[in-house]
């Protein structure tokens, strides 16, 4: 199964409340998708390379992380991440923030079900919960 993976509100925090506080559980979440999923970066910090991406996370994630981050693969879109999504494939993007061109997207490909949203400030410990098959 293909990952398409988002940064902030999802391994970073980016409320004023946790600011920039690594998500709880986040190292092992790396490790789970990277060592059973196909994973790609779905985020405004990727664009083609990991280049930024990686200088943007090994500022923020602890070492150990970084085995598992220089495995995702960098997607490349313009204007709406819906674009760098292989629907022919099944896939789970985990995401905090869409928009509803892209859940149009979703919905024209029937897949909304594939959406996994995640809000920190709810649950902390949502990448501790999260589980795919």
């Amino acid at each position: 199964m293909n990952i398409y993976l988002d940064i902030d509100g999802v391994l970073i925090h980016d409320s004023l409340k946790n600011y920039q506080k690594i998500a709880n559980g986040a190292v092992d979440f790396l490790r789970m998708i990277t060592d059973k999923h196909n994973c790609y970066w779905l985020t405004t910090h990727c664009k083609g390379d990991t280049i930024h991406t990686l200088e943007y996370l090994n500022d923020r994630l602890p070492v150990e992380a970084r085995q598992y981050i220089n495995l995702i693969k960098p997607t490349n879109w313009r204007t709406w991440k819906t674009e760098a999504i292989n629907f022919s494939q099944d896939f789970r993007w985990i995401d905090d923030e869409t928009y509803e061109p892209e859940l149009e997207k979703l919905r024209e490909h029937h897949s909304e079900d594939k959406l996994i949203r995640v809000n920190l400030e709810q649950n902390p410990n949502f990448l501790k919960d999260i589980y795919f098959s």
